[in-house]
């Protein structure tokens, strides 16, 4: 819709909305109005544009130093809203099985591990996290036992330079040994996201995520290019 197609009260809150740093005779201006009608539409419309450039400010101030709000990060929402959420315990197991040419020692002696947990909702699993990365080869099931999440295996190794990259969503038919973890039948669909895990710009791990598609929502910010 072009901007005369608008109501002179739709192009007012549209003004101000897209630019809160104009000034209410600017807008009036704009809109072909007066400042008095400005301010009465703003009212009605419970906007106000001094909290819009405070947020806009602090917006730009998050931006300005490398951060991301939630809303500029895709997140995972449950279907089911109410439930008691617990982790599983982690378990560790060592392979040879898996070619990533990206992923690099931090010391020669080091193995390929995959380290693996569970997400439950009222002891329903609706999510298996793993990671796959090179360990010391006396990491051992007792060293890792009270750990809460994956991520602190890496606090050793610099787990303030930790990023990711390249990650990938994709949904499968099915996966027998994940779909046994999940508790899926055959015909339940799985959404898996598969990303690198990086520390200092170094990939280090490779890190999958599968969920059971019917218990979540995969929420992704800003636009979609197809």
């Amino acid at each position: 819709m072009k901007m005369e197609e608008l109501t002179k009260k739709e192009q007012i809150i549209n003004f101000a909305r897209h630019d809160p740093f104009l000034k209410i005779s600017d807008i009036a201006e704009n809109v072909e109005t007066t400042p008095r009608y400005v301010r009465t539409i703003l009212s009605e419309a419970n906007i106000s544009l001094m909290e819009l450039r405070e947020k806009y400010a602090r917006n730009m101030e998050q931006r300005l130093a490398g951060k991301e709000s939630n809303l500029q990060k895709a997140t995972v929402r449950l279907l089911k809203e109410d439930g008691d959420i617990k982790v599983s315990e982690i378990t560790l197991q060592r392979i040879s099985n898996f070619d990533c040419r990206e992923l690099m020692k931090t010391h020669p002696d080091e193995e390929l591990y995959k380290i693996t947990q569970k997400k439950l909702i009222d002891g329903k699993p609706y999510s298996l996290q793993e990671i796959i990365t090179y360990l010391s080869t006396d990491i051992n099931q007792e060293r890792i036992a009270n750990l809460d999440s994956l991520y602190e295996l890496f606090g050793n190794k610099g787990v303030e330079g930790f990023k990711f990259r390249s990650n990938v969503v994709q949904v499968e038919s099915y996966n027998p040994l994940i779909s046994t973890n999940l508790g899926l039948k055959e015909e339940d669909p799985i959404i898996k996201s598969q990303r690198l895990i990086l520390i200092d710009k170094m990939p280090i791990g490779v890190e999958n995520f599968y969920f059971d598609a019917n218990s979540i929502q995969l929420v992704f910010p800003g636009e979609l290019v197809v």
